[in-house]
């Protein structure tokens, strides 16, 4: 009985191994797989555990928002206070584990969701830094293109640029009847002729249909005038 076997591998080589050895290499081999397979889910699932706990941390520390109205002055100071104690202790979770690990993989839709909301509730120099990972994340399907695009958007509004997907919107002077009001502005836009062609590219709705419903959710107007610039924001 042949005790060799030719092993063929790409590229036409070959190597020759002895059958014997070749079996208990084999099954050492089968058992360390395994063992990083194992491994490999066991922190997987504990990245699951940990980042799903961080979304909902996030979402409780800003139930509050949805009865602002009804807060005095004091009571939103405090519900902020918390808020941002809490984004700070998330911002420590994730970002330690981006800055390790890399963006882990197979994880939960809302272990991955939880990554994206808390680079999306960090401050510009965070948000910066990991625009190009969010970007290469929304490329692979493991977050939307919208994810990307709102926060693209918003990374280049706080820069004093134009945004691209027309996402982010923000207070204006503007004059009404001689008067000067403040008004609900969407942030001006780079392309304003192709903005519903880029926006359907990232899976958003025509601006038209988006401002209307934006301005029914929040109960204010939120207006797009074509002819502002950058500069009359400050």
């Amino acid at each position: 009985m042949k005790r060799h076997v030719l092993v063929e591998f790409p590229a036409g080589a070959y190597l020759c191994v002895d059958k014997s050895r070749f079996n208990v290499t084999m099954l050492r081999y089968s058992r360390v797989l395994l063992f990083l397979i194992i491994a490999a889910l066991s922190s997987c699932n504990q990245y699951n555990r940990i980042l799903e706990d961080v979304y909902d941390n996030d979402q409780a520390a800003r139930e509050w928002t949805k009865g602002m109205s009804s807060l005095s002055a004091d009571e939103i100071v405090e519900y902020t206070t918390e808020m941002e104690r809490v984004d700070s202790l998330n911002q420590a979770t994730v970002f330690g584990i981006l800055d390790k690990e890399g963006w882990p993989y197979h994880l939960s839709e809302k272990a991955n969701r939880a990554i994206w909301i808390v680079i999306d509730h960090s401050d510009l120099a965070y948000r910066s830094k990991y625009l190009g990972l969010v970007k290469e994340k929304a490329e692979e399907g493991v977050l939307d293109k919208t994810d990307y695009a709102i926060l693209n958007d918003r990374v280049r509004m706080e820069e004093g640029k134009p945004q691209i997907y027309g996402t982010q919107i923000k207070m204006a002077a503007t004059i009404v009847d001689d008067d000067i009001a403040m008004q609900l502005c969407l942030w001006p836009v780079e392309n304003p002729a192709a903005l519903d062609s880029l926006r359907s590219t990232v899976g958003l709705s025509p601006i038209k249909e988006y401002l209307k419903t934006s301005s029914e959710s929040i109960g204010q107007e939120i207006v797009w005038d074509k002819e502002k610039t950058v500069a009359d924001f400050d």
